[in-house]
């Protein structure tokens, strides 16, 4: 036999090995319980301060038609968990009288403007994380608030609760946030933990004496994990949430914590080690834990980029914008860290955020210093003379699938590692012929599984979504489209490089 018959028949010995690679063999299992009833992924949806009245900043620029535009959206979405933070001064909060004496007014035309988001998530069932960014003080309004264990305020909130649920029957509204991210320089609190403890307190105290509790709960401590404040009492984020769940146990009834991590973090997999004890030490105590903000942040070559794309962007608050937004792989990530929170027990996510329009740096109402960290931005045409901005982002994409289709009271089962940089499957279990499995791989190079479930039915018909940068099927309102439906779930799954699968039964 010569050379050349030789290297042929390496060649072909080669390439048949190449064919018959083994696919890596993923299970799960639907007798071992991660998360019984989940509440599901959600949005963070600010009632649009700059744009809900006559006098705000931007005029009255929410109309209804854009009202309608962005119900339509989240029609499709159909978030499971909204996270709804204002501010006195914003809504209700109107001064302080001759004698003294605070003044409120629940029908102004800001209220008026709030109860659009809060008749959605009525209709629509949607648990609402509602709260106050911090005292009024911080704003610079008449009154001298300056702290969360000022009984003035605590009056307000109550009133103005009592106002929203008993007297307009918001039935959503079931936990309150006493400061936003309160471990913060930035917040009202400047990390004082005694005055959030006592200010939390304080409002358990009322909501119980006025009749509230049996409706709205307090949840927190609403922190930024690993974030360190060194004026702070406890060192970080993280040491808040244990200080919580060891000092509060009869105020809080929901954990939450807010999470900014780097991009590298999530597709490391470390994410779901960061949270894995936070989890655990909750746990005992039968109580939700959520992410109250999850947003994804960049260092490195990136992080630079996204600054060079901020300063360009005449729109953008370059301090606090993710310009990835427009990308496809921010998708990618957050996708990423999503499956993550639900392999690791968390029952609510709510992402930062849902529109451009919302926000700007310190909500000043400047329209170059726009929060750019949302699905679109509603007010594209009015703010930045660009109608495109108004389009859907890539980055809906997945996260509208994971919540559509791992809806509240959905069953979150133990599925294997898979050991495999960048490959990570969370299954789902919201009836006995609604099962759900998504699939992420955030590295370079394409993988294939084998993927099994006990107890699967082979009669089950799925459909499959699939998000890359080359394919990511949308109909003519920009809502994700399956690539293929009616399906057996494929012995053999090929899973691009970066990209998002979902295979679904829930039929909605």
């Amino acid at each position: 036999m010569n050379n050349r018959i030789l290297s042929i028949l390496l060649l072909m010995f080669l390439a048949l090995g190449c064919n018959t690679k083994k696919p890596i063999a993923i299970s799960s299992y639907s007798d071992t319980v991660i998360s019984e009833s989940i509440i599901g992924a959600g949005v963070q949806w600010s009632a649009y301060p700059h744009a809900d009245s006559d006098d705000a900043e931007w005029g009255h620029l929410m109309t209804q038609e854009k009202w309608n535009k962005v119900y339509k959206r989240l029609d499709y979405m159909r978030p499971n968990i909204i996270r709804v933070m204002d501010q006195a001064s914003w809504r209700y909060f109107t001064g302080v009288a001759e004698d003294g004496t605070l003044t409120t007014d629940f029908n102004t035309q800001e209220v008026q403007s709030l109860y659009k988001i809060l008749d959605y998530c009525e209709a629509n069932n949607i648990t609402v994380v509602f709260g106050e960014w911090g005292a009024p003080g911080m704003w610079g309004v008449a009154g001298n608030i300056h702290r969360a264990d000022d009984p003035r305020w605590i009056d307000m909130i109550t009133k103005y609760l009592k106002h929203l649920i008993i007297d307009k029957k918001y039935t959503c509204l079931k936990y309150y946030n006493l400061v936003n991210e309160p471990d913060g320089y930035w917040a009202s609190t400047d990390g004082d933990w005694d005055q959030w403890k006592k200010g939390v307190e304080m409002l358990t105290t009322s909501l119980k004496e006025n009749g509230l509790w049996q409706h709205i709960q307090v949840a927190g401590p609403d922190t930024v994990q690993g974030y360190e404040n060194p004026k702070s009492k406890y060192l970080n984020g993280e040491t808040w949430l244990y200080e919580s769940v060891n000092q509060l146990q009869d105020v809080l009834t929901c954990y939450d914590v807010h999470s900014y991590p780097s991009g590298d973090i999530v597709k490391s997999g470390e994410f779901s080690k960061l949270y894995r004890p936070m989890v655990k030490a909750t746990e005992p105590f039968g109580k939700p834990f959520i992410l109250g903000e999850l947003g994804l942040k960049y260092k490195g070559a990136l992080g630079e980029k996204n600054k060079a794309l901020g300063k360009a962007d005449p729109y953008a608050g370059e301090n606090d914008s993710n310009m990835f937004v427009y990308d496809f792989f921010y998708g990618i990530d957050v996708a990423d860290a999503l499956i993550q929170s639900l392999n690791v027990g968390i029952d609510g996510i709510i992402v930062w955020d849902l529109d451009d329009a919302m926000h700007t740096v310190g909500d000043t109402g400047e329209k170059s210093k726009l929060k750019r960290w949302g699905m679109w931005n509603i007010l594209g045409t009015e703010i930045c003379n660009n109608p495109d901005d108004e389009n859907i982002r890539p980055w809906f994409y997945p996260w509208a699938l994971m919540s559509r289709y791992f809806p509240e009271g959905t069953k979150i089962i133990k599925t294997d590692e898979t050991n495999v940089d960048g490959l990570r499957v969370v299954s789902g279990l919201t009836g006995k012929d609604a099962v759900s499995i998504a699939i992420i791989n955030n590295a370079s190079n394409d993988q294939e599984i084998a993927y099994s479930m006990d107890g699967l039915s082979s009669e089950l018909k799925f459909k499959k979504y699939v998000y890359t940068n080359e394919m990511r099927l949308v109909d003519a309102d920009g809502f994700p489209v399956p690539v293929k439906e009616a399906i057996a779930l494929p012995e053999r799954i090929e899973v691009p490089a970066n990209s998002f699968i979902l295979f679904t039964s829930v039929n909605l």
